[in-house]
């Protein structure tokens, strides 16, 4: 929006500064007006944009409920790609470009180099002499680079944790044995070395086996089966005790994926959702009445689908009283 409205903006600055009399607010508005007025602040908000919405996107996708690590760590990568790839000159030189032709109708100064300055002795390492930028736009590229790196740097960093990748290991140990892929037991390994006592080798492997079967006859397409479809059934044949039995092993490891989910997006947004529901005007409300509001709250799909109707009469039904006052719904 910034960016699309740079010169709108711009002469909002002088409107706002003829209109104001409070000498504060005026110079609020001559510091933004002055920055407004520089590249480097048209270079940062330009070069923000291309960076962040490759990165927003990532974000949003990331925050799906239903997502894997595996799938999450696939996207991650094209969305890595993706940045890499801006990162040469031929992008540079038409980001470059674009930012020259925006200067001809905007009021923003040209760029320029710095003054040179020698770093001080005491920060100095080493004999080489400083360097320095030979042109404007070598200097900028070295920004528009670093901030390509940096941005590339933290997002491998969120997927290179040990956390994520016991979780990874998790995931591929139930997904490829129901895919008769042979690989698993690598990640099989992994899985009893670093829970040892918690898990069985030779039960697990034989329940594997056995949900690799089970799997070919009950779900659509096991190469396209998702944790979130496996969870849902195990939790149909496991409501007996002979079922739960036979698949003891392998409900441990779901339980352990579910304990560790790959995003924690939907409990942040039930920490956010207890703002809205318990306010300053409804501070009163008890613990029970606050627990029942805030999963009618964030569970807002299973809410709109009730049928108020039918939960009026069976209220008014559990007591004849009730037929008097309210009647039927």
């Amino acid at each position: 929006s910034v960016l699309e409205n740079y010169s709108v903006l711009q002469s909002l600055w002088e409107t706002c500064y003829e209109c104001t009399k409070d000498y504060v607010i005026c110079s609020r508005i001559i510091g933004v007006k002055t920055q407004m007025q520089s590249f480097d602040v048209l270079f940062g908000v330009s070069l923000g944009y291309e960076i962040l919405r490759h990165t927003d996107n990532l974000s949003r996708t990331l925050q799906k409920k239903d997502l894997s690590a595996a799938e999450g760590q696939h996207i991650t990568e094209l969305s890595l790609t993706t940045l890499s790839e801006m990162r040469n000159k031929d992008s540079f030189d038409t980001f470059w470009e674009s930012l020259n032709n925006k200067l001809d109708d905007l009021d923003v100064s040209e760029p320029r180099l710095p003054r040179r300055r020698k770093m001080p002795k005491r920060l100095e390492t080493g004999n080489a002499p400083p360097e320095f930028a030979t042109s404007e736009k070598e200097l900028y590229k070295q920004m528009y680079y670093k901030a390509l790196d940096l941005v590339m740097s933290c997002v491998k960093e969120r997927f290179d944790q040990p956390g994520f990748r016991v979780y990874r290991h998790l995931e591929d140990v139930l997904l490829k044995s129901v895919r008769c892929d042979k690989t698993f037991k690598e990640d099989l390994d992994f899985i009893l070395d670093f829970y040892k006592d918690d898990l069985d080798k030779t039960s697990l492997l034989s329940q594997l086996e056995t949900f690799t079967s089970y799997a070919r006859n009950n779900l659509c397409d096991p190469s396209t089966v998702s944790v979130s479809d496996l969870v849902k059934s195990v939790c149909q044949i496991s409501m007996s005790p002979t079922s739960r039995c036979l698949f003891s092993e392998i409900v441990t490891l779901l339980r352990l994926v579910l304990m560790m989910p790959a995003t924690n997006a939907t409990s942040e947004r039930t920490f956010s959702s207890l703002r809205r529901v318990k306010t300053y005007l409804r501070s009163t409300k008890p613990q029970e009445r606050l627990n029942h509001l805030l999963i009618l709250h964030i569970h807002w799909d299973a809410t709109d689908a009730l049928d108020l109707c039918a939960i009026g009469n069976d209220f008014v039904s559990a007591r004849d009283s009730r037929k008097s006052i309210f009647g039927s719904f």
